[in-house]
């Protein structure tokens, strides 16, 4: 064989093709170098250089901030304030080890600063004895550290910025010198490097700074104290002072404690002495959806510790609609409220025409369904559900389209009677679908509405909105949903704050998880799953001559229809414009899962395969009426 041969050719030796290959890739990755690191550097190579160091930077200056805290001593209190980078952790929060208070609405960006105070026992004994002398001294105190804690945040976020940057071009050179194979200060000269990475250290840390103090600027809330929640032992005691007795019995060391701590939540929520927030005239409390548990002996408190003059009521009082569930225990528990503080209540879909006749008889309630009432100086209209639990056809349906169209179908109804030109302060419907139809009809002669029935809140950033021109509160599940239990479903509830010339001022939004219902309420169960969200109303249109108080009591309902109702012009000062009072052709929301109907199928067994019809006075064959 010739040596030309294949067999005879030696089969380690790079074939002609294998080593044109290896010259084009070795071709490639110079080219790929002298482009990369050429002076000057392609457009988007340069922009993915910057981005990456701009990605680094802003992740360098978030660990920055958060493991170099501020240190100091605030009216003879320690703190130590942290930062964060995080959505879920965004805005001002103080915490300890009693539960935090937390400011959210500050800024669009998701930065947070974290205040730690360190009360010891000489402080806390300060802290106490100073009463509203200690509280006036350290928000002062406070607010003359801010320029002193800002330049500290922001020296450590630039330094941050600086570094994060200057990491991130190493990070490209880097991967470069991988993929190339090739020393990046080699390929081009170390002077010309070494310019580059400076000018792009300075210029992503400049373009970061600019845009993160420039977002800060055009989103920072200057009325970020009127919004805040407060969680854990210290939400349970604020709401509810009468337990800090209970544990200042059992634990004055503790309760000593939780005193400093509640001194320095009145400091940092107090309203600046600018603030034009009229008096309070009287709280009023929401609730809904109570589902018949036994949960009015509970509330006491909180009706007594806020000072509660009046109750709204937005129906689902029973489970099936059944007056057996209306036991006189549980009528005896409404009675011990009602007698001092008046209910206004509305039929739910879970409520039969016979629940809201035994509920109107209770002492102190008084039951609306397309009727007005003066209560307290506010002006309020109420309408029952026109669904029941359990009816058949439509008014029983489950079904979203339909339930949608059965409730619109009941506003229009509902306001078909009314001058256009009549006010409200209050509109209650039990189902925000119903309640949303009404007020979009009426428009400006609303003010605020109130719904239940979807057993969870509207987000506090939904209670006022530049976009509509009314409150719109939904409220949870005050008895947790009863047997229609939602897991999680926590225990909900609002008190609503009145001033003296019928502005809506302030809302308080508790959220209870584990509340010990009823008689444990009193026991040391309390403490580990309270929070409430406080949220301040920007000020309505009202004339400025309106007065609300509770001495003014609940007057008697008259019908929707009634011509003597106060108008837009007697109450308020918007005007009324001819397309505000043109009724619109059809009100139609788009259909919206609003209901606590995936839950009625779990109390099928109890309720049986319908439950009794009172409003027509009929049982259907095969229901079950299930035991007190």
């Amino acid at each position: 064989m010739s040596e030309s041969d294949p067999l005879t050719r030696d089969q380690s030796a790079p074939s002609p093709v294998s080593r044109r290959l290896r010259k084009k890739a070795s071709d490639v990755r110079r080219w790929l170098v002298r482009q990369m690191f050429r002076r000057p550097e392609h457009p988007w190579r340069a922009a993915a250089r910057f981005l990456v160091s701009l990605f680094a930077a802003l992740a360098m200056a978030g660990i920055a901030v958060s493991i170099y805290p501020y240190r100091s001593t605030v009216a003879s209190v320690d703190i130590v304030v942290s930062g964060s980078v995080t959505p879920a952790h965004r805005g001002i929060t103080v915490d300890s080890s009693l539960g935090s208070l937390q400011f959210r609405d500050v800024t669009a960006l998701p930065i947070g600063l974290h205040v730690t105070p360190r009360i010891d026992l000489d402080a806390v004994r300060e802290v106490t004895d100073g009463g509203a002398a200690f509280s006036s001294e350290f928000r002062s105190d406070l607010e003359s550290q801010v320029p002193a804690m800002i330049l500290h945040f922001v020296g450590a976020a630039v330094l941050g910025l600086a570094i994060g940057a200057l990491i991130g071009d190493l990070i490209v050179d880097g991967a470069v010198s991988v993929l190339a194979k090739t020393d990046p200060i080699r390929a081009g000269t170390r002077r010309h490097r070494l310019a580059a990475t400076g000018t792009l250290v300075g210029t992503t840390t400049v373009v970061a700074v600019l845009a993160l103090s420039g977002t800060v600027g055009l989103t920072y809330r200057s009325d970020w104290w009127q919004r805040y929640a407060v969680t854990g032992l210290l939400a349970d005691i604020a709401a509810t002072p009468d337990k800090l007795a209970a544990l200042d019995a059992r634990d004055a060391g503790a309760a000593d404690k939780v005193r400093a701590v509640l001194r320095l939540q009145d400091a940092l929520t107090r309203p600046p002495t600018s603030t034009n927030t009229p008096e309070t005239a009287y709280n009023v409390m929401f609730i809904s959806d109570v589902h018949r548990r036994d949960i009015y002996n509970y509330l006491q408190e909180y009706i007594d510790a806020n000072d509660v003059k009046l109750l709204i009521n937005n129906g689902d009082e029973t489970l099936v609609g059944n007056t057996a569930e209306l036991t006189d225990s549980y009528v005896a528990s409404i009675r011990r409220i009602t007698e001092k503080t008046p209910m206004i209540w509305i039929k739910g879909n879970h409520d039969s025409a016979g629940v809201a006749s035994k509920i109107g008889a209770i002492p102190g309630v008084t039951v609306l369904d397309q009727e007005v009432v003066t209560a307290m100086g506010l002006q309020i209209y109420g309408v029952g559900d026109p669904r029941t639990y359990g009816a058949g056809g439509d008014a029983g349906s489950d079904d979203v389209d339909t339930v949608t169209r059965i409730e619109t179908a009941a506003a229009t109804s509902a306001v078909e009677n009314l001058n256009r030109d009549t006010y409200f302060d209050l509109l209650l419907a039990h189902e925000p679908v119903m309640a949303d139809a009404m007020a979009t009809t009426l428009g400006q002669s609303v003010r605020a509405t109130s719904s239940g029935h979807v057993h969870h809140q509207n987000d506090t950033a939904d209670l006022q909105t530049d976009d509509r021109g009314h409150i719109r509160l939904v409220e949870g599940t005050t008895g947790l949903g009863g047997l229609l239990a939602d897991a999680g479903d926590p225990m909900e509830f609002s008190i609503l704050s009145v001033g003296t010339n019928c502005q809506y001022t302030r809302i308080i939004r508790y959220q209870l998880a584990d509340p010990a219902l009823p008689d444990e309420t009193r026991a040391e169960t309390y403490g580990n799953n309270s929070a409430f969200d406080v949220h301040y109303f920007e000020p309505q249109q009202l004339k400025d001559d309106r007065t609300c108080s509770a001495d003014d009591g609940i007057a008697t309902p008259v019908p929707a229809s009634a011509t003597n109702l106060a108008t837009v012009q007697d109450w308020s000062s918007a005007e009324l414009t001819e397309e505000s009072l043109a009724t619109p052709d059809e009100v139609t929301p788009e259909p919206v899962s609003t209901a606590d109907e995936a839950g009625d199928a779990s109390i099928a067994a109890t309720a049986g395969d319908s439950t009794p019809s009172e409003a027509t006075g009929s049982t259907p064959s095969g229901s079950a009426t299930p035991s007190p």
